[in-house]
């Protein structure tokens, strides 16, 4: 099986989070008249590895760690989904999901090999499908960089039928944004609005104040902190789920954050959103 080195200490952290999240799940719903299936949008290869730089000076070898990547996790879960769906566009990582597949032949396991956007999408768009009230499930949304677009979040939430855990990369937006406004290149702002959905974080993402000089009054564009970039990203998911959870920052061990944990429900039942959002915030809680 190829190696796939990704990640750190907060990618543990994450598939922590959720195979708790998937223990719950799947407890709660078992006496439940549904088909339940997880869907695990950049699959990747089932594993995670590490090297460990040698250490001369100790006397120790550089070293290769190998840890379960998020499908092996759900698929070691005591209580079982009925149905797994792997999506991952590498042809190398699909061929290694393919290997893990064989090792659970008791379990319905289907592999695409294509774009995540693009499979999400036309499976949440089947109203059909979803409004027989059939099927309910967890989505894990880890995404290689800026790759999840705002349509593909609509389509999910329009299920609602999933709980989605979405690994959001809010260091990859603030590099997007440039620090200049003037200067950001058409490029970045299509990717932008593709995956926020709207042009307005040009107004709301963007500092505008006016300046005295010596020659009169200028403005002055300034871009907003993380933080605030973090509770704007919050408010556009709740223009599109019924219900947000507050994100976990990653890495929160006093480095920089690279991502924000967002845990959003497409059910729109307060019973539903009340249970849910509860263990959700006590799996997070619990990694602060």
């Amino acid at each position: 099986m190829a190696d796939h080195y990704f990640g750190g200490a907060w990618t543990e952290i994450k598939l922590e989070i959720l195979k708790k999240y998937l223990d719950f799940y799947t407890q709660a719903l078992k006496n439940k008249p549904y088909e339940l299936l997880y869907i695990d949008a950049f699959a990747g290869s089932g594993n995670r590895s590490e090297k460990i730089p040698d250490a001369p000076l100790l006397g120790e070898d550089e070293q290769k760690l190998v840890y379960d990547g998020s499908a092996r996790i759900a698929l070691d879960i005591e209580r079982k989904f009925d149905r797994y769906l792997f999506i991952e566009a590498s042809k190398e990582r699909c061929n290694a999901l393919g290997v893990l597949k064989k090792e659970y032949p008791s379990q319905h396991i289907k592999i695409e090999n294509s774009d995540a956007n693009q499979v999400l999408q036309n499976i949440c768009s089947n109203k059909k499908t979803w409004q027989s009230q059939k099927y309910r499930g967890v989505l894990f949304l880890d995404p290689y960089g800026n790759s999840v677009e705002w349509k593909t979040l609509e389509a999910i939430a329009s299920t609602r039928s999933l709980d989605v855990w979405f690994l959001f990369p809010i260091s990859g937006m603030n590099r997007q944004l440039n620090h200049e406004f003037e200067k950001i290149e058409d490029y970045k702002e299509k990717n932008l609005n593709k995956i926020l959905g709207t042009d307005s974080w040009k107004t709301e993402l963007y500092k505008r104040e006016q300046a005295q000089d010596l020659f009169g009054s200028t403005e002055k564009v300034s871009r907003v902190s993380m933080a605030d970039m973090e509770k704007w990203v919050k408010q556009r998911l709740e223009n599109c789920f019924p219900c947000v959870s507050k994100p976990l920052p990653l890495p929160h061990d006093r480095k920089p954050q690279q991502f924000s944990l967002f845990f959003c429900i497409s059910n729109p039942d307060p019973k539903a959103i009340g249970l849910a959002l509860k263990v959700a915030n006590h799996i997070l809680k619990s990694q602060q």
